[in-house]
């Protein structure tokens, strides 16, 4: 009896020795620059779950965007406390082309297992990025697709503290350099400069292209709706016949107005017509050039450009 009494108690002191051993080493990593250390790891990692948990992020808290790069640096730097009882924890995030240093300040949280110290982040490790496209409204940040109300103005969208993010257009007919910062920035808005892809400017000439066809179908001197049209002072005795001797070469702009882009180039056609002459009542073809300009507007839509043609001048 007093055997199985010994071995009980050895088994009972085993387990309370690796208790207080876990307990022991849960203490030991139970710091401040121990807490940044794992979250700046699972950043790292894009284990973002674990990066809110430690963040102290609550559901249903919208999931801040993580970092898009491979860092090879994540490091303490220094720890500071200061008399109100949070510390100050300096840390190098990133790699060797693009680190930076951020100050994380952290205080006292309710204890683990109600007996180990606990650190917490003093302000969730979370800042809005301010982003906008000048002639343009959806936008890629990150992997999340973002819309803003209007070409021109800017959306905020939250990442994670240092995440590295990229922001970039989401639409194949204009063009944007991507923007590639840390956050947060110190530069202010990321603001993409937008100008046409060469997919726009075929949908341009394609459309317009297909307007002036129709135009010179119509066997009237001045085609209704036409950037192009004649007058004649003689009489016209049969209808006449127009055809295009030179296709206008657009060019595009943006327009004053965001995400409205201007264009206009200056083609050629030509009118065959059989004519009285008034002067002496004889009949002649002329066949005449007529040099025209052809302008308007295309706005960005759901789908596709949506053109306008504005009036000769």
């Amino acid at each position: 009896m007093s055997r199985a009494v010994l071995v009980w108690g050895g088994a009972a002191a085993a387990i309370l020795g690796v208790g207080a051993l876990a307990l022991g080493a849960v203490a030991m990593t139970a710091t401040p620059a121990a807490h940044v250390q794992r979250y700046l790891d699972a950043l790292a990692r894009d284990d973002l779950v674990t990066v809110a948990r430690l963040a102290g992020l609550e559901p249903p808290t919208a999931m801040p965007l993580g970092d898009e790069g491979e860092p090879s640096i994540r490091r303490i730097v220094s720890s500071l406390a200061a008399p109100d009882g949070t510390v100050t924890v300096v840390a190098e995030y990133g790699d060797d082309t693009d680190a930076v240093r951020v100050p994380f300040v952290l205080r006292p949280a309710p204890p683990t297992f109600g007996l180990v110290p606990a650190w917490a982040f003093a302000q969730a490790p979370v800042a809005a990025l301010e982003v906008a496209a000048d002639q343009h409204d959806r936008l890629v940040v990150g992997e999340r697709r973002v819309q803003t109300a209007s070409p021109g103005e800017s959306v905020l969208v939250n990442a994670f503290v240092p995440a590295r993010v990229t922001v970039r257009l989401d639409e194949p007919l204009v063009v944007a350099d991507p923007v590639t910062v840390r956050v947060p920035g110190d530069a202010g808005p990321v603001v993409l400069a937008v100008r046409p892809a060469e997919r726009l400017d075929r949908a341009v000439t394609e459309q317009v292209e297909a307007l002036l066809i129709a135009c010179a179908e119509q066997q009237v001197l001045q085609p209704a709706g036409c950037p192009f049209g004649i007058e004649i002072d003689d009489r016209v005795i049969d209808r006449p016949s127009w055809r295009l001797v030179e296709s206008p070469a657009l060019a595009l702009a943006a327009g004053e107005e965001p995400g409205v882009w201007l264009w206009r180039g200056t083609g050629t056609a030509a009118i065959t017509v059989t004519v009285q002459r008034l002067f002496d009542g004889s009949t002649a073809e002329r066949d005449d050039e007529v040099e025209f300009i052809v302008r308007g507007e295309v706005v960005l839509g759901p789908e596709g450009p949506r053109l306008t043609v504005y009036p000769p001048d």
